[in-house]
């Protein structure tokens, strides 16, 4: 027996009801536009300032880059300050939170009250007369649609934008001489496993220093000592296998690696007296090269330096090896980067910064720049690289902020280290580029044999870097050391047995200086002078600044230098032929 259906249930129209929700449905709409534009500003200004890097911090950090020791008080002043900007930081990101779910509220009762208008809407009388046009009631209808599809699309674009904002606060610079990181953000709630620029400047982390620029925060290098006698030569031991790499300095740690065809190993020195603590021979990885590739003999295949970061240490070989070990030796992670395409074999040295450590993994074809997450050696982020070189980068910490800076055969190229965004490119070098860059007085240097060495500056009013080229200089030039810089001068040393020095406002030659040997290491600035050691091992130790002025010139026993010396407090250590040695009263 079939049942009776029952009556659709019929809206009667109310003036007050409909009155009511046109109101609200202004009143939400209204509120949704301006929360909407308030997230979208936000995103826009989250992403593109770090709201660490005010010009307060960064001049005071620049302070303390500056300064031979330690300034409690300006490292206080500096921990007072980015606290306060990591929790201004905080409070805007909780009202981040709070924005993106009134939004949604605000979004979803504008829906309702417009349907709820719809339905109590008083009837109107019909028109009278024809429609203004042939398509006037269908123009009306899309025009009504397509608002409404673009209010809903600006509306989720927002709420999209608020849940890509980041809700964590950008890290302070790791090139930037802040005060304990890990301290502050603790502070703030959030812990950092990597060390503050202070703990790094303590240490010599990597190829020429903190940073990899040449500049040594201590300024108590010994400058007299004597090999023969063994005057102010603490100990002095044989590394077990060959290696170009130079000496990285972690607390009471010394790192070297070394490698033949066969064999790759990393070893740990204890800084007081020389004992090998550990060594470790590396197995092979997944896609461990059975045969290693070809390399010229100066390059070897240990040419790069090793990095020290925290109780971290890693180590890349000519193979494409690369291995992270704890401070006690132990093997955290290990992989095959893929046997690098390179002629005279890889010799870029690592970097690390932060939570992340950077490759330099130039190659013929295909080269990249890798940055891997330190704690499980996971791939952070990767730039494809148009030309080769033999360099190593260098991060600097400039008034636009940290700049991950390379060399290649033609450019100079600047990066954001913590993600991999392309900053600036300059073309300015030629060859086969094995030097570095140096930083000083707020430019960058480059220099190349058959090139030409180049200073680039930066727009002071400029909100983003805009490099030109300040000035050039092309007659005698280094091939494989790396420049160093001061506020007022630039420092090269050649293979052709010259020490020049440039005048960094103007590039005018300042003076130069010939020896008896060429020079592979870098020199290195440590206070108010330089450490120069050539390829016999004669340390040219002088004043910076003109006229040249020489302080002394001790050896390190006669053998072949290729590796730059490690600066630590009162101490100096090299790897000089077979050996390595401290030096220190």
């Amino acid at each position: 027996m079939p049942r009776n259906k029952p009556k659709k249930k019929r809206f009667t129209a109310s003036d007050l009801i409909w009155k009511a929700a046109t109101g609200v449905a202004v009143v939400s709409g209204l509120f949704s536009l301006t929360v909407s534009i308030l997230l979208v500003a936000n995103y826009v200004q989250v992403t593109a300032i770090n709201p660490l890097d005010t010009p307060q911090l960064l001049q005071l950090r620049q302070q303390l880059a500056a300064a031979p020791e330690a300034d409690a008080k300006l490292i206080e002043q500096i921990r007072t300050m980015d606290l306060l900007a990591r929790r201004a930081f905080f409070t805007s990101q909780s009202h981040l939170k709070l924005g993106g779910s009134l939004l949604l509220g605000g979004v979803i009762v504008l829906l309702t009250a417009l349907r709820t208008a719809r339905r109590f809407k008083p009837r109107l009388p019909e028109p009278q007369g024809p429609p203004p046009s042939e398509h006037y009631w269908i123009s009306r209808a899309f025009t009504k649609e397509v608002l409404t599809f673009v209010g809903l699309l600006w509306a989720a674009a927002a709420l999209v934008m608020a849940y890509l904002t980041p809700l964590d606060v950008p890290s302070a610079a790791a090139t930037a001489p802040v005060a304990d990181a890990g301290n502050a953000a603790a502070d703030a709630g959030t812990t950092a496993a990597y060390p503050s620029w202070e703990t790094m400047q303590q240490n010599w982390p990597s190829f020429r220093g903190p940073g990899g620029y040449g500049v040594a925060h201590f300024s108590t290098a010994p400058t007299e000592w004597d090999v023969a006698t063994g005057k102010n030569v603490k100990w002095q031991v044989e590394v077990p296998l060959p290696g170009a790499n130079s000496p990285v300095v972690w607390d009471k740690r010394v790192f070297l690696s070394g490698a033949t065809e066969e064999k790759r190993e990393v070893y740990c020195f204890d800084t007081e007296t020389g004992k090998l603590v550990w060594s470790r021979v590396l197995d092979k990885f997944s896609g461990t090269p059975e045969k290693p590739p070809k390399v010229g003999d100066e390059t070897g295949y240990a040419a790069s330096t090793l990095v020290a970061h925290g109780d971290r240490v890693m180590a890349i070989f000519a193979n494409g090896d690369l291995a992270c070990y704890d401070a006690e030796g132990n093997l955290k992670w290990g992989k095959n980067l893929g046997v690098p395409d390179n002629h005279y074999g890889h010799s870029s040295s690592l970097l690390a910064c932060q939570n992340l450590l950077f490759i330099q993994y130039d190659q013929r074809k295909n080269g990249k720049l890798i940055a891997l997450d330190i704690a499980d050696g996971k791939e952070a982020w990767t730039v494809n690289r148009e030309k080769i070189s033999w360099a190593s980068p260098v991060c600097v910490q400039t008034p636009f902020g940290p700049e991950l800076v390379l060399n290649s055969e033609q450019h100079v190229d600047a990066y954001d280290p913590l993600k991999g965004t392309a900053l600036w490119q300059l073309k300015c070098l030629d060859g086969e580029v094995a030097p570095s860059p140096a930083y000083g007085g707020g430019m960058f240097f480059v220099a190349n044999d058959n090139a030409t060495a180049t200073a680039i500056r930066f727009a002071p009013d400029d909100k983003t870097p805009k490099p030109e080229i300040a000035w050039q200089w092309d007659q005698s030039l280094p091939d494989v050391s790396s420049p160093v810089g001061t506020d007022k001068h630039f420092y090269m040393t050649t293979s052709r047995a010259e020490i020049i020095c440039l005048d960094s406002a103007s590039g005018e030659v300042a003076w130069v200086q010939e020896v008896d040997e060429g020079f592979y290491a870098s020199p290195i600035l440590a206070g108010d002078r330089i450490y120069a050691v050539d390829r016999k091992g004669a340390v040219h130790i002088f004043k910076t600044g003109q006229p040249f002025t020489p302080i002394a010139t001790p050896s390190v026993g006669g053998e072949e230098v290729l590796a730059t010396p490690a600066v630590m407090d009162g101490r100096i250590y090299f790897r000089a032929g077979k050996n390595l040695l401290c030096i220190g009263a």
